[in-house]
């Protein structure tokens, strides 16, 4: 099951998606909605569930709620070693943007878009 937070209590703009089963949340993901875009902000799934579609499915119902409030475009970040998300996010439709370089500090961050409405 998928549960939306609206306002978070860090941000106005801020809402988490959990994925849930038996009661458990298995995995998050926290976006943020500024009007037209929308920003992942960070997405978790915990280790002993990976790699059974639950970040497909979260991503999948965030790109539902973005066409649903008329978003022109979903931006994230993410390390450039993360190999596996990398993947994800370009399976989703996802594509590099830019390079940040040392956004987490010891590492550069990759920029990725994916375009809703235009």
């Amino acid at each position: 099951m998928i549960k939306e937070i609206i306002n978070d209590s860090y941000s106005p703009f801020a809402r988490t998606i959990e994925y849930i089963e038996d009661n458990k949340v298995l995995g998050y993901l926290k976006y943020s909605l500024i009007y037209e875009r929308m920003e992942i902000d960070n997405i978790f799934v915990e280790e002993e569930y990976r790699h059974q579609k639950i970040g497909t499915k979260m991503i999948s119902y965030l790109i539902s709620v973005a066409i649903e409030h008329h978003v022109h475009n979903i931006t994230l970040e993410v390390r450039v070693s993360n190999n596996v998300a990398i993947k994800l996010y370009k399976k989703m439709g996802f594509h590099e943007v830019a390079i940040r370089k040392f956004y987490y500090g010891d590492e550069d961050g990759l920029l990725m878009e994916k375009e809703v409405m235009k």
